[in-house]
């Protein structure tokens, strides 16, 4: 008896080590269960037309509601547009393959990660400008629904970590002023470009 007390005292050491240390994701070890649909036709969502087999996320509105959909759920409920590997859409005349919402819900907007491996032609200031900053736009927007290219609809407010807005986290950043700057040169300079009504995609191989 007791020999078989002191093994489950082991088997029960065992296992809640095996919780501790086995996970070493900094993000969390939950696994993401967030619904998501493959598009089976071109599709025009959130302002945006995007290809065949683009990965459209979904915040849950249902228990049952988990991984893997037999159909587009509904469009307000979209928290993410990836397309296909080695694929991008010109966004803005940037090859961008993943638009992602805030997580933080107090704040209405995107991200828009750039294609780094796609050839790109930097034709105007804006593209220029976000050349220059060398990572993903964070756009605030007043339309939710909206994540096409529409000036009016945007407000760039951060370019990756070095470039973001002035708030109350960052008020001792020393290069602030300078970031202050160039987001009010990338903002005028996304004012005098039309708003976008055709998302052309190319196709490129990563190194």
């Amino acid at each position: 008896m007791d020999r078989v007390f002191k093994l489950s005292i082991l088997s029960f050491l065992v296992l809640l080590l095996s919780g501790c240390i086995g996970c070493y994701n900094p993000t969390g070890c939950n696994r993401d269960t967030s619904p998501y649909f493959y598009t089976k036709q071109i599709t025009q969502v959130k302002g945006v037309t995007v290809p065949v087999g683009t990965k459209l996320v979904y915040k849950s509105q249902k228990s049952k509601q988990k991984n893997e959909q037999t159909a587009p759920l509904k469009e307000e409920h979209i928290t993410g547009i990836k397309l296909p590997k080695d694929s991008a859409m010109l966004w803005g005349g940037m090859p961008t393959n993943h638009l992602l919402q805030f997580t933080n819900s107090e704040m209405q907007g995107f991200t828009a990660y750039r294609a780094q491996e796609a050839p790109t032609v930097y034709s105007n200031q804006f593209l220029k400008l976000w050349k220059e900053c060398d990572s993903d736009l964070d756009i605030s927007i007043k339309n939710k629904n909206d994540w096409s290219f529409n000036p009016a609809n945007m407000k760039i407010i951060g370019c990756g970590i070095n470039y973001q807005e002035r708030a109350s986290y960052n008020t001792n950043n020393p290069s602030q002023d300078k970031v202050d700057i160039f987001l009010i040169k990338i903002n005028q300079a996304l004012q005098k470009l039309p708003q976008q009504k055709e998302y052309p995609v190319i196709h490129y191989a990563e190194n």
